[in-house]
């Protein structure tokens, strides 16, 4: 029976401060019940009389006609704004629209990210080239491990206009200092073309000379490496296949174009890599063809020359002479281990949807292999 007659007592005082609480703040519960049960629970907790009377003597709110005090804005004012800390890590993924540069602007990529991207593949991409319906983005990033007021790009697959760019950023074991490498595990270089012969001495370098056939003083418009006949031949970066054939002069050459308006071109080839046809993508170092003697040459060597929107420029300022040293077999497995997980990140990212953000504070170091919970996405 006390136990009922308690219960009576709290309910009746639940009410009451139910009412009162209506009365007090001039708001309304969405049920009455919520409010009964809310306030019936203090009640229990025996403290029914303190609360109502903190309602009635401290909780003073305007009604809704009624301006708020100056003492009131006084405090608001005083209080500090509330700041969501920045996500030390996430992604970001979606369809290019209009152009690179402006989509990941208008997506609030970090300034960081996007200096980055811009740096990775200055010579390979124009940021600013209008977008092809296909064209797509795919970042990951982390924190950069030398200050943490910088951000660093961990991982990024471009898809524009029929070309594939890729970068991961890695650190080899036992090493400070990181680079950034293709999927496939070769070094990125800051210079726009890689040396199309594996190992080849330069014969003879661009600029006026004497002629060794015509016996002029002309212009040489490339550099001419010599190398054994039958050496193979790649492309120097990744491009689409502008012309295969014969010229007069060069001979069988295969001309291939690439973004911000260079071209390049394999001169006095004795034959043609397999499949190749205009307009065909091509990537950096695949085959094009074998050293050979044909057109206008004392020897078997290569012509290369480069041209920016057709006018022939120096090879070498914008050749990376020496190709960087392959991974070593223990940091190959470094790498395919990191990047795994990194690709099926990149992966899960839904691409080909408007602009997407996932973001995460948790704790990590970017481009650790043994170190993937909660790290990026």
């Amino acid at each position: 029976m006390m136990r009922v007659s308690y219960l009576r007592h709290a309910c009746c005082c639940a009410r009451a401060i139910s009412v009162t609480v209506g009365h007090s703040m001039n708001c309304r519960f969405t049920s009455s019940a919520r409010a009964v049960l809310l306030c019936g629970i203090a009640a229990l907790l025996g403290t029914s009389s303190a609360i109502r009377s903190s309602l009635t003597s401290e909780v003073i709110v305007p009604a809704v006609d009624e301006p708020v005090s100056k003492a009131g804005h006084s405090e608001l004012s005083d209080a500090a704004p509330l700041r969501m800390p920045e996500a030390d890590s996430g992604s970001y993924a979606g369809r290019i629209d209009g152009t690179l540069h402006d989509t990941l602007v208008r997506a609030n990529v970090p300034m960081d990210i996007q200096e980055q991207i811009a740096h990775i593949f200055a010579h390979q991409l124009d940021l600013a080239a209008p977008a092809q319906k296909g064209d797509t983005y795919q970042v990951l990033y982390g924190r950069d491990d030398t200050t943490t007021a910088r951000k660093r790009l961990t991982a990024v697959e471009l898809r524009s206009r029929g070309q594939v760019y890729q970068a991961v950023w890695f650190i080899a074991p036992g090493h400070t200092d990181g680079d950034y490498y293709s999927f496939d595990g070769r070094r990125l270089t800051d210079k726009p073309f890689t040396m199309p012969l594996g190992h080849a001495r330069v014969s003879s370098r661009f600029g006026y000379r004497h002629h060794p056939v015509k016996g002029k003083h002309l212009m040489h418009t490339g550099v001419d490496f010599a190398a054994p006949m039958g050496t193979s031949v790649a492309a120097a970066a990744s491009g689409t296949v502008r012309f295969v054939g014969f010229r007069s002069g060069y001979g069988k050459i295969v001309e291939l174009s690439h973004p911000r308006g260079y071209t390049t071109h394999y001169a006095h080839l004795s034959a043609f890599a397999r499949d190749l046809r205009v307009g065909a993508p091509v990537t950096g170092g695949q085959p094009l063809g074998a050293v050979g003697s044909t057109g206008t040459a004392t020897g078997a060597h290569l012509h290369f020359e480069v041209r920016k929107h057709d006018r022939p420029v120096d090879p070498l300022t914008l050749t990376s002479r020496t190709r960087a040293a392959p991974l070593t077999a223990s940091q190959r497995i470094a790498f395919d281990s990191m990047t795994g997980a990194l690709l099926e990140r990149l992966a899960a990212l839904p691409a080909d949807t408007p602009p997407v953000r996932m973001a995460s504070n948790a704790e990590g170091t970017a481009n650790r292999a043994g170190n993937r919970k909660g790290s990026l996405v």
